[in-house]
């Protein structure tokens, strides 16, 4: 699975033979138009209601399955972290892109949700019936997500019916979001950079104590630890590739969205 690029504003998410989603950036760059094609291939393997109680550690368990997995992941350094909305479930609910098969992403309100690679299934589906009572039981398994750079958000790699339980059951699923992370060189890099800032404010914060200033004093410490804190969970550009064929075969492949598709030139 990986991103292709053809001309400044069109790309497509590409596994194994096949693209998956169209994406055509809005004029203006105030959005992006998608469009979902079939035969996503699963990433992961079924997760049952025996083995989510067996309450694994996911992230280990996730990044294990995608070693060998149909998924996004390339030579570099990439990070499996818990991700929540600091949205309500309300507003979250807002964030997931359900339009199908083609839809859009309004940037210019700040979209930063969930877009998944297929149709949810139905809520009297007999996996989404069984991931609800799991949801109800505060035993949901995380959804897998990619953040991609070029959507400005992030497609859902794995978790459809378990996405359409926690939909039906009015809460925010718990999330785990993969992303190319900073490689230990860029890191260093940034923390290099940092601790040469050291001696000033650690000069700043002797004067704070020497003064009594302990509330300021205190809150250098914690904007300092911030920073080394920071350093790792910061996301990289998602690395993409040239289409073969350019701008004619991604058109090409967009004869299949239904009318309304937007034909905009670059």
């Amino acid at each position: 699975m990986r991103i292709e690029v053809a001309g400044p504003s069109r790309f497509w998410v590409w596994q194994e033979t096949r693209p998956l989603l169209l994406a055509q950036v809005a004029r203006w760059k105030y959005g992006v138009h998608y469009l979902r094609l079939p035969g996503a291939v699963p990433v992961l393997p079924p997760i049952t209601a025996v083995s989510a109680r067996t309450a694994p550690s996911w992230p280990h368990r996730y990044a294990s399955w995608l070693a060998g997995a149909p998924g996004p992941l390339h030579a570099g350094w990439w990070s499996l972290r818990p991700w929540r909305p600091p949205w309500p479930e309300s507003v979250w609910r807002s964030e997931v892109a359900d339009a199908d098969p083609v839809g859009y992403l309004d940037w210019l309100e700040g979209w930063q949700g969930v877009l998944p690679m297929r149709r949810l299934p139905a809520v009297d589906e007999g996996r989404v019936k069984a991931y609800r009572k799991l949801a109800q039981e505060g035993l949901l398994p995380p959804l897998l997500l990619w953040w991609i750079s070029g959507l400005d958000g992030r497609l859902l790699l794995d978790g459809h019916a378990r996405l359409a339980a926690a939909l039906a059951e009015r809460l925010i699923p718990p999330m785990i979001s993969l992303y190319l992370a900073p490689s230990p060189g860029r890191i260093d890099e940034e923390i290099t950079h940092a601790m040469r800032q050291d001696s000033v404010i650690a000069d700043q914060l002797e004067h704070d104590r020497r003064a009594g200033v302990d509330s300021g004093a205190r809150a250098r410490r914690r904007h300092f630890a911030d920073v080394y804190a920071s350093v790792p969970s910061e996301r990289e550009r998602t690395r993409a590739w040239p289409l073969p064929g350019g701008v004619p075969v991604w058109q090409d492949a967009a004869a299949a969205a239904p009318p309304g598709w937007p034909t905009d030139p670059d």
